[in-house]
């Protein structure tokens, strides 16, 4: 019994020194956005908004709208209308805090 125990901390050990990488909803290990989106998106083509951080997973902030139609697209952190939309999420959550 300790023979296994012992040889299941030494494999546990050995799998976590190699780096393995997290597992879990929400994990990418790269940018989501290869093509973005400038046009101004009707408000009521929106069904949501997620905004990624740039962290070690992208460079850039990244921001994925989801359409009432269904289908996700990012949208350009550059363009004036969607750095508005970004302050205006940014306000509610924290009032919502």
């Amino acid at each position: 019994m300790k023979i296994c125990l012992i040889l299941g901390f030494i494999y546990a050990s050995v799998l976590l020194s190699r780096g393995i990488q997290p597992l879990g909803g929400g994990y990418n290990s790269h940018c989501r956005c290869q093509k973005l989106e400038s046009r101004v998106i009707p408000q009521r083509s929106l069904r949501s908004v997620e905004i990624l951080r740039r962290g070690p997973h992208c460079r850039f902030t990244e921001v994925i709208a989801g359409l009432v139609n269904g289908m996700k697209i990012c949208l350009d952190p550059q363009t004036l209308w969607v750095r508005k939309l970004i302050r205006f999420i940014e306000k509610r959550n924290a009032m919502r805090a």
